[in-house]
């Protein structure tokens, strides 16, 4: 077994990660996920205009 050996058999399973009682909860994982990169994306864009703004102002 190696470390890309994913336990999901269709993509369909992955979206939904249905727990072993029946629920799914891939939504939640998901939701998650993308909010963090959102997050993420937006700091790093803030972030490098401010970096620019203050290169303009060094020189």
């Amino acid at each position: 077994m190696t470390m890309f050996d994913l336990q999901f058999n269709t993509f369909l399973e992955a979206l939904l990660m249905q727990s072993q009682n029946g629920q799914n909860h891939g939504i939640y994982v998901w939701l998650v996920i993308l909010i963090v990169a959102l997050c993420l994306s937006i700091c790093f864009l803030f972030y490098k205009i401010k970096i620019k703004e203050i290169s303009k102002k060094i020189k």
